[in-house]
């Protein structure tokens, strides 16, 4: 599994806060050089591209919350 480097650093970010709810904003603000020039929009393109990525890992999953953001849920039995 090959990430661009900005997929790297959302997942990074998503493990560390395993089973947390982020938001958009947190992870603009976590993960972007330039906070201010992100639209919450891209982070919806990048997750689907780290989506596609881990897609073939059974035991990771990255968990869309309505109206909050996003989960990484990771099963390791």
């Amino acid at each position: 599994m090959a990430l661009a480097p900005m997929e790297m650093r959302i997942l990074r970010f998503l493990l560390e806060r395993q089973g947390q709810i982020s938001t958009r904003e947190q992870l603009i603000e976590a993960v972007w050089p330039d906070p201010h020039v992100v639209e919450s929009r891209t982070v919806d393109v990048h997750i689907g591209r780290l989506r596609r990525a881990v897609g073939g890992l059974r035991n990771l999953r990255i968990r869309t919350v309505y109206g909050a953001g996003y989960a990484l849920e990771y099963d390791d039995h």
